[in-house]
């Protein structure tokens, strides 16, 4: 029923194909629109625009007035005011569009009396209404109000509402800022929100079945500022299955963070098998790259990728440190098998209590632009987590051209600018949530339940500090929430038809189902009143009549032909016989080393005194392996006896 009428009600007004005015303007068949303004305020948390326009009859007979009235997204017009000449406006009442169009249709036929001005104000589109006038008088001019309210839309801090109108329309407005815009005008106002984000649920019963809800969320506009003049340390991994290019990529974001803390003060510690400072003290932020750049030296790559070491050595920098202080910890994920998140946070227990901790893992993949991931799931994540931080993957390169991009790409990095996480607890209502929320940034969702609860949970994770908020109903978008209904073509789209009268006359809204009709107490059908009049109706739109696969390596094989112990062996044979040499006795023993590719990163030895055990240690630890070691996997361990 609902949409044979919307499709219906433009052909109620002209009969297709028969129409000679169709595309004449008011102006061109004697009426001047005199008046329009529009008066804006925001109010209740909408935006309220008070309509008034007045048209002059300028030739010798009755005319019709016809046109659409744009409407700004999700509005909904809640009155229809009209009066003659200087007489009092009349009120229209909102009723079924049904019983509007029968009356309308009586009024407009043929009869004795003298003809008077009626309105009507109904659904045309979803995006515009139809103003209809009727028998403008000669040589006079009809007055026609209307209120339109429409939600406006929160943007980093400002609601803000663009109205399409006419050109040169210059709107009032009270509490807000106007800029014009090419098809209308822009409305602006400041909004405070509450810390990490403004959160708004509502309910509108439409019977006794079902329930109208909406769920809005404003994000804060910063979630929180960039540190001043924090002190961070950069651990770098410079490990063999780093190599060169993942440590250049390191490094690489290491530049684009402290773009956003010129102010800090920075030291670099350099992880193998042990970790050492790189510049021996905290340096300004401007410094750092030509500091780098000096001690190139000290960043080859080498065997061990001893994180909590690291860690161990980022805290005790950071003891003391009054301030913001910041560690982000650089991995590959490729750590020996008696690594343990309990080790590295046994290493951090220094770290003062405000410090924050990010685990970044980058390496040299560099395809595409630069960019990061969260990773809650990656096995390292407890750690950050534990200190109010991320696990971040960072892939991608620096386009040449776009440093700028690159470093708004990391300032995740630098301070939080999302909600992650998102999760909501409404009972028995499911409600679908975007699993981020970025800073500035709105969430408004809605829809129909049979009980939705009066209170809801509403959790997520800024960084890795939880958000947790119990929400009440807010009064005054529960009232709102029936216009919102109406207005929002998803939201409206999953009413039925009694539904939707039900939420319209609730909101007293022009609808699919709705209009008004302005009409003085005396209007009866006159001598006007004939198709031929409507035949001139101007402004209408016109009307139609009719009718994955997988890759084989053969790593297996070459793995099969390959005798890696003798391989081992052969490389501890210089320190093997180092040892002896030096100690005076036999090199024996055993040696366990643990391999991730072709970089050690463990090592256990037996042997027959300390002394020995120590020198064959460091002859395992210096081994470079041979890249026939880097193979597909995980961590592997070779026993070699000596």
């Amino acid at each position: 029923m609902r949409s044979a009428l919307r499709s219906a009600l433009p052909c109620l007004l002209v009969a297709c194909g028969a129409d000679p005015y169709a595309d004449r303007r008011p102006d061109e068949q004697g009426l001047k629109e005199l008046r329009h303004d529009v008066r804006v305020r925001f109010e209740d948390g909408q935006v309220r625009l008070a309509v008034t326009r007045q048209v002059r009859n300028d030739t010798d007979a009755e005319q019709p007035f016809i046109t659409e009235v744009p409407l700004p997204e999700g509005a909904i017009a809640t009155s229809l005011r009209l009066g003659r000449g200087d007489a009092p406006l009349v009120l229209a009442p909102l009723s079924t569009i049904e019983r509007v169009t029968a009356e309308w249709e009586r009024l407009t036929s043929e009869g004795e009396a003298e003809p008077t001005p009626i309105g009507r104000l109904l659904w045309s589109w979803d995006g515009a209404l139809l103003l209809e006038v009727f028998a403008v008088p000669p040589r006079e001019s009809v007055t026609v109000a209307y209120d339109v309210q429409a939600p406006s839309r929160y943007e980093a801090g400002l609601m803000l509402l663009e109205v399409p109108a006419s050109e040169g329309l210059a709107p009032r407005f009270e509490g807000a800022t106007v800029e014009p815009l090419d098809h209308g005008f822009l409305v602006r106002r400041q909004h405070v929100t509450q810390p990490v984000a403004d959160v708004r649920w509502a309910t509108a019963p439409l019977d006794l079945r079902r329930v109208l809800w909406r769920l809005e969320v404003d994000a804060a506009p910063v979630l929180e500022p960039a540190p001043i003049a924090p002190h961070v340390v950069f651990v770098i991994d410079a490990s063999h299955s780093e190599g060169p290019a993942g440590i250049a990529a390191q490094l690489e974001v290491l530049t684009h963070v402290l773009t956003h803390t010129p102010d800090a003060l920075v030291e670099v510690v350099v992880v193998r098998r042990r970790a050492k400072r790189l510049f021996g003290a905290f340096v300004p932020a401007r410094e750092v790259p030509a500091r780098v750049a000096a001690e190139a030296e000290h960043l080859v790559p080498g065997n061990g990728s001893n994180l909590d070491e690291g860690a161990r050595l980022a805290a005790q920098l950071l003891t003391g440190v009054q301030g913001p202080a910041r560690v982000l910890l650089f991995t590959d994920e490729r750590l020996r098998t008696s690594f343990t998140n309990a080790a590295a946070l046994e290493a951090l227990q220094g770290l003062p209590a405000w410090a924050v901790v990010h685990v970044v893992e980058r390496t040299d993949r560099v395809r595409g632009s630069l960019r990061e991931e969260r990773d809650d799931l990656a096995p390292l994540a407890p750690v950050a987590t534990a200190w109010g931080g991320v696990f971040f993957h960072v892939e991608g390169a620096t386009p040449d051209a776009a440093p700028g991009e690159a470093a708004r790409a990391l300032l995740e990095l630098v301070r939080p600018t999302r909600v992650d996480d998102l999760k909501v607890d409404a009972a028995d209502v499911e409600v679908a949530l975007q699993p981020s929320l970025a800073e500035g940034t709105s969430l408004w969702l809605h829809g129909v339940a049979e009980h939705p609860p009066e209170f809801i949970t509403i959790t997520g994770k800024v960084w890795g500090r939880p958000f947790r908020r119990v929400v009440g109903l807010d009064d005054g978008l529960s009232r709102r929430l029936p216009g919102l209904a109406v207005g929002a073509n998803d939201f409206r789209s999953l009413l039925d038809d009694d539904e939707l009268r039900s939420a319209a006359f609730l909101a007293q809204a022009v609808s699919p189902v709705t209009a008004y009709l302005a009409a003085p107490a005396h209007a009866a059908p006159s001598r006007v009143g004939t198709s031929v009049l409507m035949l001139g109706a101007v402004g209408t739109r016109p009307c139609g009549c009719g009718g994955a696969g997988v890759t084989l390596r053969g790593t297996g094989l070459r793995q099969a032909l390959i005798d890696y112990r003798a391989l081992l062996r052969e490389g501890l044979a210089p320190g093997q016989a180092a040892c002896a040499a030096q100690l005076g006795a036999t090199a024996s023993g055993r040696v366990v080393i643990e391999t991730t590719g072709d970089e050690v990163v463990d090592v256990e030895v037996s042997a027959p005194d300390e002394a020995m055990k120590a020198c064959l240690t460091e002859a395992a630890w210096a081994l470079r392996l041979p890249q026939v070691f880097d193979t597909p996997g995980g961590t592997n361990r070779f026993v070699v006896e000596l």
